[in-house]
């Protein structure tokens, strides 16, 4: 007899591994105790053996990439994606991008493919995902790019409401991605308890993402990030073993973004 897949599909991805060894020490605990069952990792910040040798030990941890075009110094050269950087050699700040301009999408192609092949020679395989340093492919030329990045490989990416306009759907097909996306992007609120359980209650059937950032603060994150104490409380949220419970209760199904499988 056919085994059938769960109604409802849940994936909970905690966004800015490697931001800092604090945050990425925060999500591998959120997975070993709670909720969390995947990542995306920024591969442009300085990465050590030790934290490499720390995540492939997360086995059933899935691990996906971060693009990241708004910190830190790019991968590519830095001739090939100048509008990507400041005088100094560092990426443009988000506000750039809506201020001055966006880049030349080639350019944010060479930028995004530089950052795949980093991540793949890390860790000798492709990501589970892909998904866009403050959600940057909610803007056209970025998701052109990431589009031109993944579809080699079919690889899903985070939805954006893009991919709701039946126009840009179809210009961007096949592309894979979850049927409900679920994350606040406001860097003074977060997730709490009740509107998780509210959200976990009411959760529709396909597949879902949560987006999270689960971390612990220390001067070092204060330095580069306006999200600070709220990780901290997402982390006790997304920690919860009482939550994994309520969750298996509904029946809903933890998954990461293998559930979506080759085809879709």
């Amino acid at each position: 007899m056919k085994e059938t897949m769960p109604s409802k599909l849940l994936i909970i991805n905690a966004d800015d591994c490697n931001l800092t060894p604090k945050v990425t020490e925060a999500i591998l605990s959120a997975h070993e105790t709670g909720i969390v069952t995947s990542t995306t990792f920024m591969v442009n910040l300085p990465i050590s053996e030790s934290l490499v040798r720390d995540i492939l030990d997360a086995k059933k941890l899935g691990l996906g990439l971060h693009l990241n075009i708004t910190l830190g110094e790019p991968v590519a050269k830095k001739a090939l994606v100048k509008g990507l950087i400041q005088k100094n050699g560092q990426f443009r700040k988000q506000k750039e991008y809506f201020e001055k301009g966006f880049p030349k999408v080639g350019e944010i192609t060479e930028e995004f493919r530089a950052q795949l092949q980093r991540f793949v020679k890390t860790f000798k395989r492709l990501p589970t995902h892909v998904d866009v340093h403050h959600h940057m492919h909610d803007h056209l030329p970025f998701l052109e790019a990431l589009y031109a990045i993944t579809r080699k490989h079919a690889l899903p990416v985070r939805w954006t409401r893009l991919l709701s306009e039946p126009e840009i759907k179809d210009r961007f097909k096949p592309v894979k991605t979850t049927d409900h996306f679920y994350g606040n992007l406001d860097p003074h609120t977060y997730w709490t308890e009740e509107v998780l359980r509210h959200l976990l209650f009411t959760l529709l059937p396909g597949t879902s993402e949560v987006m999270c950032h689960p971390g612990w603060v220390d001067d070092e994150l204060c330095a580069i990030s306006s999200l600070t104490l709220p990780r901290e409380k997402e982390f006790r949220l997304f920690g919860s073993r009482e939550l994994r419970k309520y969750i298996a209760a509904l029946g809903i199904k933890l998954t990461d973004f293998s559930c979506l499988g080759k085809k879709r």
